[in-house]
């Protein structure tokens, strides 16, 4: 069970995505930018405004992680996501990792599911509200960053604005012999590179994270394609029906560890 509980937490971090801090209301402070920069800006800003309204869309992330290993040495792992967004709550991801483990995950508006198909297990917590709401809850209450999450969020632009601090433009290329604008930008915990298409499309194609404060600076790079911007949804799409001899675990909710204030002395006399 305990390697399950890892493995679900592996599932929901290792992917490309902002750290939870990208998610929170904090503002960053303010930072002087050049001409150039603010024309970078201004794409990044049109990406994340054209993302953030689009009312549904598929797409397929395949993407690499490093894991920083006890001696300092980085190795590299990948795995591949297809991920179906319905706003305003609902969202289905499956996730295959590059040693053949499949997870999946299931959010209808009411219930969060995630399950290992491998294990044949899955953990099913009650939760309604929007697609934003539920990733609020997996970052905060359950303490999980969960990578890339910010592109599934409609919030994409508000987050950006407050959490970036630094956007740069890098060049012009082309990434499967689409024309794309190459952007670095930066944020308190993170440095990122993204790559964005040019056109009525703004959809960024690829995407580098740099984990800069933590030990040895892992990357986590993906590459997403297949854009469909008007899928066909289906309600089964959302829905899990656990097979056959699959066992449900509870999800655990991490309890903050501080300490309870000392109730105050009485100054008069009496029993302490």
């Amino acid at each position: 069970m305990m390697r399950l509980l890892a493995s679900l937490a592996l599932f929901l971090i290792a992917g490309l995505a902002f750290p939870s801090a990208a998610i929170s209301e904090e503002k960053p402070p303010a930072a002087a930018t050049s001409p150039e920069s603010q024309d970078a800006k201004a794409l990044l800003m049109r990406m994340a405004e054209f993302l953030g309204k689009i009312k549904a869309f598929s797409m397929t992330m395949t993407s690499n992680y490093d894991v920083v290993q006890d001696d300092g040495q980085k190795i590299e792992f990948s795995e591949v996501r297809q991920v179906l967004v319905d706003r305003p709550n609902r969202l289905r991801v499956q996730l295959e990792q590059s040693d053949g483990d499949k997870f999946a995950i299931y959010f209808d508006g009411k219930d969060l599911i995630m399950f290992s198909s491998k294990e044949n297990v899955f953990t099913k917590v009650e939760k309604q509200g929007s697609v934003d709401a539920m990733l609020q809850y997996v970052v905060f209450d359950l303490q999980t960053p969960i990578p890339l999450a910010l592109l599934w969020a409609s919030s994409i632009k508000e987050v950006l604005e407050k959490r970036t601090t630094e956007v740069d433009y890098v060049e012009r290329t082309s990434i499967d012999g689409k024309p794309v604008d190459h952007l670095a930008g930066r944020m308190a915990d993170i440095d990122f590179q993204m790559w964005v298409a040019q056109g009525e499309q703004p959809l960024p194609l690829r995407v580098i994270i740099t984990y800069k404060k933590d030990t040895g600076q892992p990357q986590f790079s993906a590459n997403l394609s297949n854009w469909n911007l008007a899928p066909k949804i289906d309600d089964a799409a959302f829905a899990f029906s656990p097979p056959e001899g699959a066992g449900a675990i509870p999800v655990m909710v991490r309890v903050p560890t501080t300490a309870l204030p000392r109730p105050a002395r009485q100054k008069s006399g009496g029993n302490r």
